[in-house]
C-alpha cells in the first residue's frame, strides 16, 4: 500500500507562486510564451505541454530551489554496504541532503537565484533523469533517487505544470500594497518558510490580477459550463464536486 500527500505539491505552488512574483522577469517570461501558444481565446492544456519548455523549466527550478523537503524522505539500508573509505551498517537511517544537492554551485551557477532558463536544456521530466545511469545527468533530487524514488513524482510534475500554466495565463502576480499604496516586496527568504520537515511558505499577501477582461470571461463561462456538465479527469467524466458520472 503507498501512502502519499502532505501538503507537498501544494506546498511547491504556493513557493512558485512567491518566486515568481519576486522574480517579475521570469513571470513575464513565462507569460510572453503562454500567448505564443495558447493565446486569449482558451485556458492551457497538457496538449500544449511540448510548446511551454518555460513553464516546464518553471516547475523544475522551484523544485530546485525549494525543495518539497530539505533531506528528502529517511530510508533503512537493507544490507551492509562499503561506500568509499565509510561502513554503513544495516538497518542505518540514511537520507539525501537535496538542500546541499540543489545549492552546490559546482552544479547550478548562482545557485540562491529563481533561474528557471537554466532549465531550458532539460526538455524530459523528471522521471528520465531520475532513470539515467550519470547522477549529474539528474535535473533536481526533490523527488528522491534509488529504487524508492517517490512514486507519485508524475501526477506531482503534471499538477505542477497544468496549475502553474493556468494561474500565469490567467493572473498577474503581483507583490502586495503597503498602507500608504506603494508597492510591497516578497519574501522569499527562509525566514518566510515554517520550521519543520517540509517547505512550507508563511502565510503570505499577493494580488491576483486578471489579464484582462477576455480572460475573467473565459473562467466563468469554463467553470459554468464545468458545474453543469462536469468535466473529464482522464478518461473518467466527474461532475463539480468530483463524483464519476455516466
Amino acid at each position: 500500500m503507498i501512502e502519499a500527500g502532505s501538503e507537498t505539491t501544494s506546498s511547491a505552488l504556493n513557493s512558485c507562486v512567491k518566486y515568481l512574483a519576486a522574480y517579475p522577469e521570469a513571470q513575464a517570461k513565462a507569460f510572453a510564451e503562454l500567448r505564443r501558444v495558447v493565446g486569449e481565446d482558451r485556458l492551457p492544456s497538457f496538449r500544449d505541454e511540448a510548446e511551454l519548455p518555460y513553464i516546464r523549466a518553471c516547475v523544475k527550478e522551484i523544485l530546485r530551489i525549494r525543495p518539497v523537503t530539505t533531506l528528502g524522505s529517511p530510508h533503512y539500508t537493507s544490507a551492509d554496504v562499503v561506500y568509499k573509505d565509510w561502513f554503513i551498517p544495516a538497518n542505518t537511517t540514511v537520507a539525501i541532503n537535496q538542500h546541499a544537492l540543489h545549492f552546490d554551485p559546482a552544479r547550478y551557477e548562482n545557485p540562491d537565484d529563481f533561474v528557471p532558463d537554466r532549465y531550458l536544456q532539460h526538455p524530459l521530466k523528471a522521471g528520465a533523469y531520475a532513470a539515467h545511469a550519470d547522477p549529474y545527468a539528474r535535473d533536481h533530487f526533490d523527488f528522491g533517487a534509488g529504487r524508492r524514488i517517490c512514486p507519485g513524482m508524475h501526477l506531482a510534475e503534471n499538477s505542477l505544470f497544468i496549475t502553474i500554466a493556468c494561474l500565469v495565463w490567467a493572473f498577474e502576480i503581483l507583490p502586495p500594497l503597503t498602507d500608504d499604496g506603494k508597492i510591497g516586496s516578497v519574501d522569499v527568504s527562509d525566514a518566510a518558510y515554517e520550521e519543520g520537515m517540509n517547505t512550507l511558505p508563511k502565510p503570505s499577501e499577493l494580488r491576483f490580477v486578471p489579464r484582462s477582461e477576455k480572460v475573467v470571461g473565459l473562467i466563468r463561462r469554463e467553470w459554468q459550463h464545468a458545474k453543469q456538465e462536469g468535466y473529464m479527469l482522464g478518461l473518467v467524466k466527474v461532475n463539480a464536486q468530483g463524483m464519476v458520472v455516466d
